[in-house]
């Protein structure tokens, strides 16, 4: 009789089989392929920073096999768990049925256990209960038998108080009714795996799972296989499918007349303006909450009359906060008179945030407020273009109104992602002074370059 070969499994890779099989194949036999976009590297760092706060939160302990073999690892949990009396283990490693897991919490309190898996989400998902339950699962086919269970999720009603205090940054969810049930399929789902890799490459094609829950690192090795060819941002269609849609030209794009009577009532001054956010899972600065979107930067194009441009920015990369800076400097940028060009709503909120953070400052950045134009609106509602297909995003209108303003020639920094991405890496210690100027310059060329698509717009749906 056959015997199945078996491979060395894990949480995260068992949960990499449950979203596609051919992510856990690619992750085994071919893991030199696996490219991780800026924001899953974010995300990344953002969970070991939460796993780090997590250990002072739920207080003194044991942090087991820090930076050593998992086999070193295994032996100091087994130590630690001869030991009389209660204890607390950060990363307490089992091996059960082929399986090794790493547990974020373990606790023993007069003989009971303990296990909580904590996360970066401020909510509990339907894959935390498959990480739970892996890691009871392992845990107590080790020997460990758990009484409670649980998934400890960010707060976001937390209010950072300041002096690494971060008491209250995490709610605990008791998951053990909804996580049990899935233990029994664990033995299908670890014999399913070692049987699909000791096979050939899955014939999974691209689909939904390849997002969810998270965006898969093979993913571009899985479209080239399928001859899809990915579009930057603003980048037309490849040859193949220019024949089924339009080119963005603009000589194609239609302007209700409106639009441009609107904008006739319009005084000058004008400004266009932009923002850029940063968010972290533990906050950094005192007085904000868990993923709050914190300014960080503007860009605003100011029109003094009608052609003549001036560019105003604020970028602050000090590590220190940089909210308060922003507001001010803005307040003394926009004056008290004239229209500010915004695209949708985003501006309006983080600007309504700021007054609710200082107050001080809230009777200017209410009169702000009040100014704001929605250019997104006006084009949404005057402006029609046949390479739109009903998106009406900036980056998709912009091509077809000035095709030489293209965020996709951009080096680090194309969208809102990659630029809150460019700013954590503004902000590490680690990073050399020569790369947080490249970074710094790239932050400002990008905000810019918003801010500059805003104006041309507005000249479009105005007729200039």
């Amino acid at each position: 009789m056959d015997t199945v070969r078996t491979f060395r499994l894990s949480k995260s890779r068992i949960t990499a089989g449950l979203q596609c099989g051919k992510r856990l194949w690619l992750a085994i036999h071919r893991p030199e392929l696996e490219v991780y976009g800026a924001d899953t590297q974010r995300r990344f760092a953002a969970g070991h920073d939460v796993g780090a706060v997590a250990r002072e939160v739920y207080g003194g302990g044991e942090l087991i096999g820090e930076g050593v073999p998992l086999s070193q690892a295994l032996r100091e949990t087994e130590a630690a768990l001869a030991r009389p009396g209660d204890l607390t283990l950060y990363e307490a490693t089992f091996r059960h049925g082929g399986v090794l897991v790493r547990s974020d919490v373990l606790e023993r309190r007069g003989g009971r256990y303990r296990m909580v898996e904590v996360k970066s989400a401020t909510r509990l998902k339907e894959y935390h209960l498959q990480d739970i339950a892996i890691q009871a699962w392992v845990a107590e086919g080790a020997g460990v038998p758990l009484d409670v269970l649980g998934v400890a999720v960010i707060d976001t009603d937390y209010v950072y108080p300041g002096g690494d205090d971060y008491a209250g940054l995490f709610k605990e969810i008791p998951v053990a009714d909804q996580a049990r049930p899935l233990m029994a399929h664990i033995p299908g789902w670890v014999r399913g795996f070692n049987s699909l890799l000791g096979g050939p490459l899955p014939a999974i094609h691209t689909g939904q799972q390849c997002h969810r829950p998270f965006d898969c690192p093979f993913i571009s090795f899985c479209e080239e296989q399928e001859g899809v060819v990915r579009r930057a941002p603003g980048e037309t269609p490849d040859a193949g499918a220019r024949c089924a849609r339009p080119a963005a030209d603009p000589a194609l794009g239609v302007v209700d007349p409106a639009a441009a009577d609107f904008l006739g009532t319009l005084p000058y001054p004008r400004y266009y303006l932009d923002f850029e956010t940063v968010q972290f899972a533990v906050p950094r600065w005192a007085g904000t909450r868990p993923y709050q979107q914190l300014v960080f930067q503007w860009s605003c194009h100011v029109e003094t009359e009608p052609g003549e441009l001036e560019h105003k920015e604020f970028l602050d990369t000090s590590g220190e906060a940089p909210m308060r800076g922003a507001a001010e400097a803005l307040i003394a940028t926009l004056g008290d008179v004239g229209p500010i060009f915004v695209y949708h709503d985003f501006e309006k909120w983080r600007l309504v945030e700021m007054a609710q953070l200082f107050p001080d400052l809230a009777a200017p950045l209410e009169a702000i407020t009040g100014r704001l134009v929605d250019l997104l609106r006006l084009t949404r509602d005057h402006y029609a273009h046949p390479a739109l297909n009903g998106s009406y995003s900036l980056k998709s209108v912009l091509p077809t109104i000035d095709p030489t303003l293209d965020h996709a020639v951009l080096d680090d920094v194309q969208d809102g992602l990659s630029a809150q991405a460019a700013f954590h890496e503004a902000l590490d210690p680690g990073t050399p002074a020569d790369r947080r100027e490249t970074v710094r310059r790239a932050l400002l060329e990008y905000c810019g370059l918003d801010t500059l698509a805003l104006v041309r717009v507005a000249h479009r749906l105005g007729g200039a």
